[in-house]
């Protein structure tokens, strides 16, 4: 599984970086939402695509659930799921919201599980 990692924290986004590859996923960085959409840009030919973005919710510049409805709109075939130090519900704006606690297996489980997007109202 190919996966975009979109958040401004480093240290965090390393870290679920390495937990994610050492399950077998393909992991790539974004640090802003405009390098996310950059590089979705670039990547939308590649031979293994983006399946899969986790964005964080909260970041300067480009809104997290922003950057998801860019990202749905443009790209359908991409799962977005929405990363939150911050209370949401768990399905917000049609996407699915975990908090950052979350544990490396129980988001792999999440990540495998969740093979479409969920419908917008």
């Amino acid at each position: 599984m190919h996966v975009l990692l979109v958040d401004d924290d480093t240290h965090f986004r390393r870290s679920l970086a390495i937990g994610l590859e050492t399950n077998g996923c393909r992991v790539y960085e974004a640090n802003s939402g405009m390098e996310a959409l950059e590089f979705l840009q670039s990547n939308q030919n590649a031979k293994n695509p983006i399946s899969r973005i986790l964005i964080d919710a909260r970041m300067p510049g480009l809104d997290g659930f922003w950057l998801a409805d860019q990202i749905s709109a443009k790209y359908p075939s991409i799962r977005v799921i929405i990363l939150s130090a911050h209370t949401y519900p768990s399905d917000l704006k049609g996407y699915k919201v975990l908090t950052k606690s979350i544990g490396i297996p129980s988001l792999i489980e999440v990540l495998e599980q969740h093979s479409t997007s969920i419908p917008k109202d």
